[in-house]
């Protein structure tokens, strides 16, 4: 932890936001569900999706490109399919809906799709997967982002801004253990995680960036230019089509589009989603299941670790792990994700908060 960070408990982090969103006009429980979702992302270690994300929300609220008090509309029904449209209102709330839509329709028939187009930026994705585990449900979620934040990742073997960093998460229900949880950009890093080293004054783990000159680099700063670089595919030729799909599946069959084209900016974007979700219980027989998922995690996990302090896991139990050492050390935030919560406070008329 760097000497300008500081730890706050995630209930305080929790009630600022929930104090500046309703500051800025959305209803209690949009406010809370937002609130609780970015609080949580930087709980689990996913800082890029968390306070971070409070100012950007506000000014895209207050420009009128983010609406508060949006719900849910149906554009289209079949037994097994269901586009939504959310009207650009605030992320989190909309999503929840959507997942529980995709639950409620795979408790009933085994099985469900949901499409969500036109939603604010929806966070941390797999929060979408835990939310549905947590009602037995496995998932597979596309999510892409189309503008106003134009392209932000080169294709592969290409040079410039074309396509979104897109994520995809995927969940299987594992009780009483975590969740077996995936959530990640197809590009190496998501914007959000440019930003927080960026704001912190730190380079890269790996050359994730291609700067205008065409040469990859650790220096989030190339990015952000100017002039302006662009991110890198994760897995090469193997991101890169991923990456597609998501434009595809979430983007083009959701009907909100994948515009990507200049100019772009460096403000808040929306998101649109497909999510498929699974009943487990009526897919595979539940005693058989849940011994066969034990005895798989043991099995991968019992590898020999390269590094002994850091041991094999599972995807989802590294953030079920930090979300337990942060909930009782406190959850850091660097002096500059503190001070833009501070303004986000201030342009809805609160004192500092942090």
């Amino acid at each position: 932890m760097g000497p300008d960070t500081c730890l706050f408990e995630a209930d305080r982090l929790r009630a600022v936001a929930d104090a500046v969103f309703r500051a800025v006009g959305c209803p209690d429980a949009e406010a809370a569900a937002v609130a609780a979702h970015l609080a949580d992302a930087n709980l689990c270690g996913h800082d890029s999706h968390g306070m971070i994300r409070v100012l950007p929300y506000v000014k895209a609220l207050q420009r009128g490109y983010f609406h508060a008090g949006r719900e849910v509309a149906v554009v289209r029904e079949a037994p097994a399919l269901v586009v939504l449209d959310g009207a650009m209102g605030l992320g989190q709330p909309l999503a929840n809906a959507a997942t529980d839509r995709a639950c409620g329709m795979a408790a009933a028939s085994g099985a469900g799709t949901v499409l969500l187009r036109r939603a604010g930026h929806v966070g941390r994705l797999g929060a979408y997967a835990e939310r549905a585990a947590a009602r037995g449900m496995a998932t597979i979620l596309f999510c892409n982002a189309p503008r106003p934040g134009g392209g932000v990742i080169a294709p592969w073997g290409g040079i410039g801004r074309r396509l979104g960093a897109s994520p995809i998460a995927m969940g299987m229900p594992r009780p009483p253990a975590p969740h077996v949880v995936l959530d990640f950009s197809t590009s190496y890093y998501a914007v959000g995680k440019l930003r927080v080293a960026r704001n912190r004054g730190e380079l890269l783990p790996t050359e994730a960036v291609i700067g205008a000159d065409g040469r990859p680099t650790r220096d989030p700063n190339a990015y952000f230019g100017p002039p302006e670089g662009a991110m890198i595919p994760f897995g090469g030729h193997k991101g890169y089509a991923l990456n597609v799909f998501t434009d595809l599946l979430a983007g083009m069959l959701s009907g909100g589009g994948a515009d990507y084209p200049p100019p772009g900016t460096d403000e808040q974007g929306g998101n649109n989603l497909m999510i498929v979700a699974v009943a487990v219980e009526q897919a595979a027989e539940p005693g058989w299941l849940a011994a066969a998922l034990a005895e798989y995690a043991a099995w991968v996990t019992s590898a020999t670790p390269i590094d002994p302090a850091r041991p094999v896991m599972l995807p989802g139990e590294p953030e079920a792990e930090t979300r337990a050492r942060r909930t009782e050390a406190g959850v850091p935030l660097d002096a500059r994700t503190v001070a833009q919560v501070n303004e986000a406070a201030g342009l809805v008329g609160l004192p500092p908060p942090l």
